[in-house]
This record gives structure tokens, C-alpha cells and sequence, in this order.
């Protein structure tokens, strides 16, 4: 989803989780497994203040980047945050089987998503654009965003 909104706003698309791979050498589960949670976070902060530098782009956050202050300072000051509401049932359909996220156990997901969520709700909620993401296609849901930001501009 996040390309094809690049894609119609004509500018760059960048997933920060795959900078972060890229930066580190390591696949996402290979630095949580050498510098737990607290070194892949640094890692995402860090990523977050280069993109500041970039020019206008799409970046694509992991959910638990808004964990940390200044990152949702940053992202407030240099950008327009959005946040795609999905039940928590299709989530974890999503993500069952996704062998890349630490944080999510196989067998504990639908609780880990729930507490994920209850943490981190009232800073999704201060987004500028807040679209249901749960049942659009990608390109629905690209659509629709770029719908609300042509209307806030």
C-alpha cells in the first residue's frame, strides 16, 4: 500500500524496517536476538532522524516506532502521520505466520496484538489521517489516503 500511495503522490517510497536491515547487516529477528528490543529501537530512532533529512517521502513505520517520544515528535514535526485502523482479527490473520516480527509469538498473538494495541492507541489516534484499513484492498486503501491528504492540503 505504502508504494502505491508513493506512487500517486510522486514521490519515494521508504520502508524503515528495511533500512534498518540494510544498516545493520542483520535480518530483523538477528538484531533483536544481539541487541534485544531497546538496540532495535535505538536503530528506528536513529532511522527516523535520517529520514527528516530526506526529501518528501512515503515511510513506511513499524507500529511500535511511536513508542518512543521523540520519534513521535519527529514524525509530527516532518511529516503527515497516518494511521490505518485494522481489527484486531484480520491482524492476526496477517501476521500468523510471519517469522520476522520478535514481538509476536505464534501462540500468544491475538493477546500480544490486544496489549499492542492498548499501549499504543491514543498515539495512533493523534494522527492527521486515521483511515479503516481492515477489509480495502492496498490500492483502496492508497486511494483513500490520498483522498483525506489532497483534503487537508
Amino acid at each position: 500500500m505504502g508504494p502505491l500511495l508513493a506512487q500517486r503522490l510522486e514521490i519515494p517510497f521508504h520502508d524503515l524496517d528495511e533500512i534498518i536491515v540494510q544498516n545493520a547487516q542483520r535480518s530483523i529477528p538477528e538484531i533483536f536476538h544481539l541487541e534485544g528490543e531497546m538496540g532495535f529501537r535505538r536503530r528506528e530512532a536513529e532511522s527516523i532522524r535520517a529520514m527528516e533529512q530526506e526529501q518528501p517521502a512515503v515511510i513506511a513505520c513499524g507500529g511500535g516506532a511511536i513508542l518512543r517520544a521523540d520519534n513521535r515528535i519527529a514524525m509530527q514535526q516532518s511529516g503527515t502521520r497516518i494511521y490505518l485502523r485494522v481489527p484486531l482479527k484480520i491482524l492476526e490473520a496477517r501476521l500468523r505466520y510471519k517469522k520476522d516480527r520478535p514481538l509476536l509469538a505464534p501462540d500468544s498473538l491475538a493477546d500480544t496484538l490486544a496489549g499492542q494495541l492498548a499501549t499504543r492507541e491514543s498515539w495512533y489516534q493523534e494522527s492527521e489521517i486515521q483511515i479503516d484499513a481492515g477489509d480495502g484492498s492496498p490500492e483502496q486503501v492508497a486511494r483513500t489516503i490520498f483522498a483525506s491528504w489532497k483534503n487537508q492540503i
